[in-house]
């Protein structure tokens, strides 16, 4: 985010990694705003964007006639989705200060007769090295190869939540939905304990998700968590992941620890 040459030869791959996390996780709460701002959300509630792994983008639910907002990866690009299909004068990010990203999207919202003034920055939530006014620039251009190790991270990791939760029997993609939490950045599915049903309280949950970071730190993980909110508070297992790799973030190695870990939970779930 630092245009300054002296920065550039002191930073090392985990400072690279991390500003791309940074830039890409300060892109998506561009989306939170626009979701809270047009819907009713819980004010200290997270927000849940959709994986679209056919467009590499992070999508939002409808919040206005049809209307959604993606966020494309790797090269942060803004774009307005009418009844699911792009619009014109998309916003790639590249040397845009947030102040500038505000002014594109309040534009684009009165083009389309909303209200601008419902627009709001603010969010329940706090994130690591937030990115605010003109003296930052978003730069995926300078971190392309850092954002493609996302954009990769984040493909593979859906694959395998996706397969991971897949009912054996079935012959369709019928896996649940994958969704990405805006305040941690996390990638996440959700299926029901044994002989329950999916219900709107997320009781009788097994929710495995996928976590880059850790308060603004490179350091992927997942977390296998049963929730059960009516009874007390989650059991959950933190599985490590060894290396950056696809292979090795969402390999068959960290597929079989996944799938071991659900099963204890449904296992502890009927006992």
């Amino acid at each position: 985010m630092s245009t300054d040459q002296t920065a550039f030869q002191s930073e090392t791959s985990t400072d690279t990694l991390r500003d791309a996390f940074s830039q890409s996780h300060n892109a998506v709460q561009w989306l939170a705003r626009l979701v809270r701002s047009f819907r009713s959300v819980n004010a200290g509630a997270d927000i849940a964007l959709r994986w679209n792994d056919e467009r590499n983008a992070f999508v939002t639910d409808d919040f206005a006639d049809g209307l959604k907002m993606e966020m494309k990866l790797p090269e942060l690009t803004l774009q307005f989705l009418e009844h699911g299909q792009p619009a014109k004068h998309p916003l790639n990010m590249e040397g845009r200060s947030p102040a500038q990203v505000e002014a594109w999207i309040l534009v684009e919202l009165l083009h389309r007769g909303l209200d601008r003034g419902r627009f709001s920055k603010d969010l329940p939530y706090d994130i690591p090295h937030p990115m605010a006014g003109d003296s930052v620039e978003y730069s995926p251009d300078f971190r392309e190869g850092e954002l493609k190790n996302i954009l990769d991270w984040f493909s593979a990791t859906g694959a395998l939540l996706k397969k991971i939760t897949q009912k054996p029997d079935s012959k369709d993609d019928s896996s649940p939905e994958l969704m990405l939490w805006t305040r941690d950045f996390s990638l996440e599915v959700s299926i029901p304990l044994i002989d329950q049903a999916e219900t709107a309280q997320n009781d009788g949950l097994i929710r495995i998700g996928f976590y880059p970071l850790r308060v603004g730190v490179v350091d992927p993980h997942y977390r296998v968590a049963r929730s059960e909110s009516s009874k007390g508070p989650d059991v959950y297992e933190i599985i490590k992941v060894s290396g950056t790799t696809p292979a090795e973030i969402a390999g068959q190695a960290i597929a079989k620890r996944i799938s071991e870990a659900v099963a204890k939970l449904q296992k502890l779930a009927v006992q």
